[in-house]
């Protein structure tokens, strides 16, 4: 595992595999486009084959999150969130890793909880929880939490580097709720979907 010294980056194991089949499912819609209407064909479906592609990307390959003394950066489809280490209060993992701030609540989209399969595989030994006192080993896990997910591994992580800067005093108390959690849209891509989408639009009825 990283030291306090090291950035931890995690993007799901899908991403790369899921994005591919996303760009090869609209290069074989609009080759058969292309095969029943010709250029004409080519021309009509390339504008939402490419919007299909771009959101593919941004579902499934942009979303990410590191983790560092700085604190943790998330990136979501569409927004991106850096989160210091003194505006967070908790963490939650019920349905997604959850950063939680006085003000907002940032969900990790590359960390979602698990599926049903995961949730009704999972055991009594796997939902006890490790270490702390006896009051913690006697509350069981939340599903979300479990190592093998990701939500669980995101939300592992960031807690142990959150303690391990408040154990070493590197964090200053009683700022959370005036820390600001900057905050960026992704304009461009915004743009490019409309823009692709309104000239698939328009090209289709022209034609």
């Amino acid at each position: 595992m990283p030291t306090s010294d090291e950035v931890w980056t995690y993007r799901p194991r899908s991403a790369i595999p899921a994005t591919a089949g996303v760009w090869l499912l609209a290069v074989g819609m609009t080759a058969a486009q292309g095969a029943t209407g010709g250029t004409a064909g080519v021309l009509r479906a390339l504008p939402f084959a490419l919007a299909g592609a771009l959101a593919g990307w941004l579902v499934f390959y942009r979303p990410f999150v590191r983790v560092s003394d700085e604190g943790v950066h998330v990136v979501n489809p569409l927004r991106t969130y850096e989160v210091p280490w003194e505006a967070l209060v908790d963490i939650r993992t019920r349905y997604t890793c959850t950063l939680v701030t006085p003000h907002r609540a940032i969900e990790v989209f590359a960390a979602p909880g698990p599926g049903r399969q995961v949730a009704a595989a999972a055991t009594v030994t796997d939902l006890r929880r490790p270490g702390g006192g006896s009051r913690d080993k006697h509350r069981p896990l939340d599903v979300g939490e479990l190592p093998r997910t990701a939500s669980g591994a995101v939300a592992t992580m960031v807690r142990r580097r959150w303690q391990e800067l408040v154990e070493s005093d590197r964090l200053e108390p009683g700022l959370a709720d005036v820390v600001e959690i900057p905050r960026t849209t992704d304009v461009r891509a915004v743009i490019a979907l409309a823009g692709l989408l309104a000239l698939g639009v328009l090209l289709a009825v022209a034609t």
